[in-house]
C-alpha cells in the first residue's frame, strides 16, 4: 500500500527563478544603491559623426529602477570627417533605467537640457533640449559591477533644428 500512496502524492514543487533574478550570463547582479557608469565609443547620424561619451550618476531602488543624471554627447571637430552638422550634440538629462526581462539587460530613457556646440572658433553652445533612449548590456564580472555595452539613440534640438545620432559605447558600470 505504501507504493500506491507514494505514486498518488504530488511531486515536490520545482523552484523556478523569478524574472527579477534572471540573468543572461548566469551571474548574480546586485542592482541597489549608488549607480555610476562611464562609456566611450562612436556614434553618428544624418549630419553628425564622432566620438560618443556617456556618464551616469544615480540611485538604484530595491525595485531595480535607477533614477539619475546622464551627460551624453557625440562630438566631432572635423576629426572623423564633416557632415555639415554641429560639432557636438548632446546634453544633461534626467535618466530612468530599468531591467528588461533580465537583470543584466537594462532599458534607459532620458530627457533634459541640451543642444549643440559650434567649435569653429572656441566653444559656442546653442541651447535647446535633448533626449535619449537605448539599452545597456552588462557583463557582471562582480555582483555589483562590470563592463557594459551601451547602444543609444541621441537627439538634440537647438536653433529650430533636430540632430540625431546612434551610438555604440563600451564602458564600466557600478550597478
Amino acid at each position: 500500500m505504501a507504493p500506491a500512496l507514494a505514486a498518488a502524492s504530488p511531486s515536490p514543487p520545482t523552484t523556478q527563478k523569478a524574472s527579477s533574478d534572471r540573468t543572461l550570463f548566469g551571474r548574480p547582479v546586485d542592482r541597489s544603491g549608488v549607480h555610476f557608469q562611464i562609456a566611450f565609443g562612436f556614434g553618428g547620424g544624418p549630419d553628425t559623426v564622432g566620438v560618443f561619451h556617456q556618464m551616469e550618476l544615480g540611485w538604484t531602488m530595491q525595485t531595480g529602477t535607477t533614477v539619475g543624471l546622464i551627460h551624453s554627447f557625440i562630438q566631432n571637430d572635423g576629426v572623423l570627417g564633416d557632415l555639415g552638422g554641429p560639432d557636438l550634440i548632446g546634453g544633461w538629462m534626467l535618466l530612468f533605467k530599468f531591467p528588461v526581462i533580465y537583470q543584466d539587460l537594462v532599458y534607459k530613457i532620458a530627457f533634459g537640457p541640451g543642444g549643440t556646440h559650434d567649435q569653429s572658433d572656441g566653444i559656442h553652445a546653442n541651447w535647446g533640449v535633448s533626449w535619449l533612449y537605448g539599452f545597456d548590456l552588462h557583463f557582471p564580472v562582480f555582483a555589483t559591477s562590470g563592463p557594459t555595452l551601451s547602444l543609444v539613440a541621441l537627439h538634440a534640438v537647438a536653433e529650430r533644428a533636430h540632430h540625431f545620432g546612434v551610438s555604440l559605447g563600451l564602458g564600466y558600470t557600478w550597478f
